[in-house]
């Protein structure tokens, strides 16, 4: 083979190599790009209906397994806050206010769910996954947008500010009277001051108000079958913590509603200890102990 046709040669091969790896970049561009739009096989449930096994499953975890699985640690108790009692329709008001892109109120949907349950009937619950671009990627969990509780005992009133896109994607709006709880109630030492999301109002008497409860990346990606599933096993990792954090609003609903009804708020699972109050109405040193990266910052408006 002459020079001239060895160098030929050597610029194609030289020609090839460039066309295959700049495929392969391309084709990992595009996979990376896909997973960030679609982020998750289960998108195709967001916003459809809650199956009844689902439902239940996760609406009707024992008062038996609640008493086995306790407090556990790595779970924290509602801070104690002082003022006026919240009230709406004559019963005190658990106020909650989230994002359906935070990661952090994801899985404090779980918790809530189980909680409220046994104070009265969740309708109109729908999936939703957190953002797929934020920390613990598409956590399966519920949205509480359209969802309806009814109850004898308590009203409960959620606010999911934003939808899954971020804070750009304003969904429901504060009230007036929200925002003036927010302002009170949502501090958190450890983030100098600011609150953040989820934020829990029960009756102004507890607050969620430094993070969620519990911390739990291990469901991100997952589905609900693979969560609800074992809600009922006071075995399981999953169910330890968020019936542990289920029983601590429990206990914290149970004391402001006078100890209604009493087949819930006589067991064991509901006298849980609360973290003691502190001055200004800011969270307990057991919230302080969860990251700050347990909420997402604090919205604008």
């Amino acid at each position: 083979m002459s020079i001239k046709a060895t160098l030929r040669a050597r610029q194609r091969r030289r020609r090839i190599l460039w066309i295959s790896v700049t495929a392969v970049v391309v084709a990992l561009l595009v996979v990376v790009y896909f997973v960030a739009a679609v982020g998750s096989p289960y998108t195709k449930y967001i916003g459809q209906p809650v199956s009844s096994t689902i439902l239940q499953q996760i609406t009707g975890v024992s008062g038996s397994t609640l008493n086995v699985v306790g407090t556990p640690s790595g779970v924290s108790a509602p801070a104690k806050v002082s003022g006026s009692l919240l009230t709406s329709g004559g019963k005190p008001e658990v106020l909650y206010i989230g994002g359906e892109f935070c990661p952090y109120c994801a899985i404090e949907r779980w918790a809530m769910i189980v909680a409220l349950s046994h104070f009265g009937t969740f309708t109109g619950l729908e999936y939703m996954l957190s953002s797929s671009t934020d920390v613990n990627a598409n956590t399966p969990t519920f949205t509480f947008a359209h969802a309806n509780f009814t109850s004898n005992y308590i009203s409960f009133v959620a606010v999911e500010e934003y939808g899954r896109a971020g804070t750009t994607d304003v969904r429901q709006t504060l009230t007036t009277a929200q925002t003036s709880l927010v302002s009170q109630y949502d501090t958190c030492p450890a983030s100098g001051g600011t609150g953040g999301i989820p934020f829990i109002d029960i009756a102004n008497q507890y607050a969620v108000n430094c993070g969620a409860q519990f911390q739990l990346p291990a469901i991100a990606g997952g589905n609900w079958t693979q969560v609800a599933s074992v809600l009922n096993d006071p075995s399981n990792s999953y169910a330890q913590l968020i019936d542990g954090a289920a029983n601590y609003l429990i206990s914290a609903i149970c004391n402001v509603d006078g100890g209604q009804p009493g087949s819930v708020c006589g067991q064991g699972y509901a006298t849980a200890t609360l973290s003691p109050a502190q001055s200004g109405s800011v969270a307990s040193p057991a919230l302080l102990a969860i990251p700050v990266r347990g909420s997402d910052l604090r919205w604008t408006v």
